[in-house]
């Protein structure tokens, strides 16, 4: 009817503004990003998240954490804080291992340097050898840019014992709105390609 308001076209024009957006800022998170990146505000940035590691020994299978990402305030910046166990590589969603508190990592000027001690990867993490634990230390580097529900970068490290090698990798954090909302085929790196392949 003329003159009448379309209010369901509207709110999907806002919809698909919004999504755009938001892929146009996830898109500037990869490391090797150059210009100015604020990080977020103390407490901008938490609650659920995965954090996805793909390695040289393995690429394209990740491994994924779960648990929660929160941005205290540290030496007068924002930090980087995560809280996660490790996923059962053959289903995604059953938590294995024990739980893993990595940082604070302070920010400078957005960047992100995010040394992991050596610990024990739970053999049903395992994406390649499943049920063979990963005993690994390695370093993840990136920019943490602003509010936004993903991040990501590089890593390097080593592994010992079973397989003994250097490696060199990506990884990304995912924002999830709950929990246990892990997607059928997570991101592992700043490639919009960069997507496991679904169970």
């Amino acid at each position: 009817m003329p003159g009448c308001a379309d209010a369901r076209g509207r709110f999907e024009d806002f919809q698909n503004r919004t999504q755009a957006t938001a892929s146009e800022n996830d898109a500037g998170n990869d490391a090797s990003g150059d210009g100015p990146c604020a990080p977020p505000a103390p407490g901008a940035v938490r609650g659920p998240a995965l954090l996805a590691v793909d390695t040289s020994l393995a690429e394209g299978l990740p491994i994924l954490f779960l648990g929660t990402i929160d941005t205290p305030a540290v030496d007068g910046t924002t930090a980087v804080r995560f809280v996660y166990r490790a996923l059962d590589a053959m289903d995604r969603s059953t938590r294995v291992g024990p739980e893993l508190s990595v940082g604070p990592f302070p920010l400078d000027q957005g960047l992100l340097t995010a040394p992991i001690p050596e610990s024990t990867l739970d053999g049903d993490a395992d994406p390649i050898l499943y049920g063979t634990p990963i005993d690994s230390e390695m370093t993840l580097s990136g920019r943490i840019c602003g509010v936004r529900t993903f991040y990501c970068g590089t890593l390097m490290g080593s592994t010992r014992g079973v397989v003994t090698a250097g490696f060199k990798g990506k990884f990304a954090i995912t924002l999830l709105g709950g929990p246990d909302a892990v997607p059928a085929r997570p991101r592992f790196g700043c490639a919009v390609d960069d997507l496991a392949a679904a169970l």
